[in-house]
């Protein structure tokens, strides 16, 4: 039992997350001592995550005063995966999973207990399930003349093949403060992704590919008669504006709007829904709005 700390599973869109709130520090939350997903047979079965993570070990070169920077700067990128993934947060629409990893042991020994003579049969839990991680974020931080000089790396498990490494630095009394982009980074390698777009309205089918969602995209759409180039420019992951040109059978115009991006719903596609208004150059009265839907589809790796 770990005092102080609140924890809920939450089951949505086809993944499971696990959210901590800790009543006794903002940044670095208690995490709960088996927090990893107790899942039903059921549950299980109907995971669809492109993603699953975990925080490893960070190392730490026992500089006087910083031993526990590397368990800190773990337990706040952690809490920073976590708040991102859900919904409101900057990778929403990342179908994936934080598990924590670093008490597997307790969580083994917690298993063989449940299921020994000692515990009350009426209550034990009769199976606890565990999500074994698809990568693990680890590292080192070193320290020195007032700087924390950190590297980050996201490693395959099992396995441990190298998926990416990266480096910054920090003053050494703000180090934890570098686990939002730490994980923010971590997010952005590993979740799905490019995406392939198609859809339209009832006039326009729309094609194209997507590389980062926060980034400038363009796609094209095809109509009886032409063509119209569409171009995005995002203001976040989850939206932006889009402008538009479009020519064919002799006429040609333009247009600009809005667009936002979230989940559709089936744990894996996102939707991309648009509000245009343009008009035909040289004929008035042709201004017009419209709307349409597009699907992003995550391309296999």
């Amino acid at each position: 039992m770990v005092t102080g700390a609140m924890c809920r599973m939450i089951h949505m869109r086809g993944r499971i997350k696990v959210q901590v709130r800790s009543l006794a520090s903002h940044f670095v939350p208690m995490l709960c001592a088996f927090l990893l997903v107790l899942l039903s047979p059921a549950i299980a079965s109907a995971q669809q995550a492109d993603v699953v993570l975990a925080v490893g070990t960070i190392t730490t070169d026992n500089y006087p005063g910083q031993e526990f920077a590397g368990n800190g700067l773990g337990e706040a990128i952690l809490y920073q995966a976590i708040t991102m993934l859900d919904d409101g947060g900057e990778f929403a629409w990342c179908a994936g999973k934080v598990v924590e990893w670093r008490r597997i042991d307790e969580v083994n020994k917690e298993q063989k207990f449940q299921q020994s003579k000692y515990a009350d049969p009426a209550t034990a839990i009769k199976k606890l399930g565990t999500l074994a991680p698809d990568f693990l974020i680890g590292g080192s931080i070193k320290f020195g003349a007032g700087k924390a000089d950190w590297t980050i790396e996201i490693r395959t498990n099992p396995g441990g093949e190298l998926v990416d490494s990266f480096t910054g630095f920090a003053d050494d009394d703000a180090v934890l403060d570098e686990a939002a982009r730490i994980t923010e980074h971590v997010l952005d390698r590993l979740c799905p992704g490019p995406w392939t777009v198609t859809g339209g309205g009832a006039r326009i089918k729309v094609s194209g590919k997507v590389a980062k969602l926060d980034e400038a995209f363009k796609v094209v759409g095809k109509f009886p008669g032409g063509t119209a180039n569409f171009l995005y420019s995002p203001t976040s992951r989850s939206g932006g504006t889009v402008d538009y040109v479009l020519a064919g059978g002799g006429f040609s115009g333009a247009g600009s709007g809005t667009y936002t991006i979230g989940p559709s719903g089936d744990g894996s596609t996102l939707t991309i829904k648009q509000t245009t208004t343009g008009c035909i150059a040289g004929v008035p009265g042709s201004c017009k709005t419209n709307s349409e839907v597009l699907t992003l589809t995550p391309v296999s790796r």
